[in-house]
């Protein structure tokens, strides 16, 4: 049995993980900048296409099987 990654979850982890990038852009475009509309201007734009990516991008994998283990329950076991 394969594994299956569904969509909420490709969604929950991209938006955790951008929110963990636009704080860290947000720092550095600050550090760079010493303007905080337009680093926050900067931030928006780089990170709202970023995210779209990186949702399509998990999308993908999503349908590669290669470095997945198959998961085996308990009940396969019985049956095998």
């Amino acid at each position: 049995m394969l594994s299956h990654e569904k969509h909420r979850r490709s969604i929950v982890k991209s938006v955790t993980y951008r929110l963990l990038s636009i704080t860290a852009d947000l720092l550095v475009a600050y550090f760079f900048t010493r303007n905080i509309g337009f680093s926050v201007g900067i931030v928006l734009l780089v990170d709202g296409y970023s995210t779209l990516l990186y949702y399509l991008h998990e999308r993908i994998w999503a349908h590669i099987h290669w470095g997945r283990a198959p998961v085996i329950s308990p009940d396969d076991r019985e049956q095998a």
